[in-house]
């Protein structure tokens, strides 16, 4: 057994992230014990798989105050130097606004609450999902026991909230992120050539095993059936639904027949609702809310096409390398995205599937009707996804590479 590590996210497990504990398990499975720790508990439910990792998942919050206290007075009276030189170097660090001070704060405590958790399981190496308050959290409990700490950045924690992070680069001892898209910007943003030169480039992936590609039978090519389109994802803007509804206005006023089920809850499920209604399309629009992953895939794996419409949004989110795409590249299901982020690194336009420009309703109005009215395409794109998704975005390259990383810093 390798390690122990230890793993830390915002929310854990979660529906929307299931590549973290997949990432998990499959450390596990290539011989690291890893401890999972999560600062909030999901609100939603888990899926089967996810729910046995929360079991052994330890919560920063709620905090237990009087623990909370207890641990802060004595790992201040062990080491009070070594404490108040993190403290201040997260407080007084130039450039950063109050809002990030006042997080480096907090952060500072609660990193300070996971020492004796880390200490007591012989932890030598820590690892935060996203680069804002868990590695935060990381970077300060690994500071003071003495041990490295790594980070993957995704999206977010690129694009928007950004405390601290050429801090994080500079002591971080690795840095994963998902694209080169996103190593570049990352290098723009490191003090030195040092902190960039720690940055890899490791792109999501998924259990490819899980994954059979479906084999399209001659009587599904000269299907008459009005083709189905899936859209899998949280309901924030980044992901460009309004834009998908507006398509499928397009579509429906072209005669275009089609159906589009959008899988998945958030804050923008009700302006969602009413933009279906307005456009009058909720015969050809269905908002079918979240599910568990293991209902999700099988429906995902008979949906004719799969469509993500990213864009950047108001705040300067975005999305990263999405795994939903991945997901459906690996039934071979084809697949319609736009040229945002990483994206255009997992499908190369008229190759692996279609890319539109973002927030264009009428492109993507076309790419659909062109996947729709052409059955032969979706299964040549289709089979071209699945064949891009095995040598790129796989779960056991991407532990492949984790694992020489770990190894190297212990």
């Amino acid at each position: 057994m390798k390690g122990p590590i230890a793993y830390i996210a915002h929310y854990f497990p979660t529906l929307t992230q299931t590549f973290v504990y997949h990432e998990i398990l499959a450390l596990e499975d290539a011989g690291w014990e890893v401890l999972p720790f999560s600062i909030r508990r999901p609100t939603k439910g888990f899926s089967d798989q996810a729910a046995r990792l929360a079991s052994r998942t330890f919560y920063l919050v709620p905090v237990r105050w009087m623990n909370f206290l207890w641990r802060q007075a004595t790992l201040f009276l062990a080491h009070p130097l070594r404490y108040l030189t993190i403290f201040a170097h997260l407080i007084t660090r130039p450039g950063e606004n109050l809002r990030s001070r006042i997080h480096g704060l907090t952060h500072f405590f609660g990193g300070m609450y996971l020492v004796p958790e880390l200490r007591k399981a012989g932890v030598k190496h820590f690892h935060a999902h996203f680069g804002q308050n868990p590695t935060t959290l990381a970077m300060t409990a690994a500071e003071y026991l003495g041990i490295p700490f790594s980070m993957t950045i995704h999206a977010r924690d690129l694009f928007v909230d950004t405390a601290l992070l050429p801090t994080k680069l500079e002591k971080a001892k690795f840095v994963v992120t998902i694209s080169e898209y996103n190593r570049k910007l990352l290098g723009e943003i490191a003090y030195s050539a040092a902190a960039a030169e720690k940055i890899r480039v490791l792109h999501c992936g998924i259990d490819i095993l899980a994954f059979e590609a479906r084999q399209p039978t001659g009587d599904e090519v000269r299907s008459e059936r009005a083709p189905v389109f899936f859209a899998v994802g949280r309901l924030v803007e980044k992901k460009g639904y309004v834009y998908l509804v507006e398509a499928a206005k397009i579509l429906k006023d072209r005669g275009v027949p089609f159906e589009v089920k959008v899988i998945g809850g958030g804050p923008d499920e009700t302006l969602l609702a009413a933009r279906v209604s307005e456009l009058g399309v909720g015969d050809c629009v269905r908002l079918e809310g979240s599910m568990p992953q293991e209902d999700l895939l099988p429906l995902l794996k008979q949906a004719d096409a799969f469509v993500l419409p990213c864009v950047l949004a108001k705040d300067g989110d975005q999305d990263g390398i999405p795994v939903s795409l991945m997901e459906a590249m690996a039934y071979g299901v084809p697949c319609v995205s736009t040229r945002v982020s990483g994206v255009p690194e997992l499908i190369e336009d008229g190759k692996e599937g279609l890319l539109v420009p973002q927030k264009d309703p009428a492109a993507l109005a076309d790419a659909l009707e062109k996947l729709a009215r052409a059955p032969e395409l979706r299964a040549r794109l289709g089979k071209a996804g699945r064949l891009k998704v095995e040598r790129e975005f796989t779960l056991q390259g991407l532990v492949g590479k984790l694992d020489e990383l770990f190894s190297g810093s212990l």
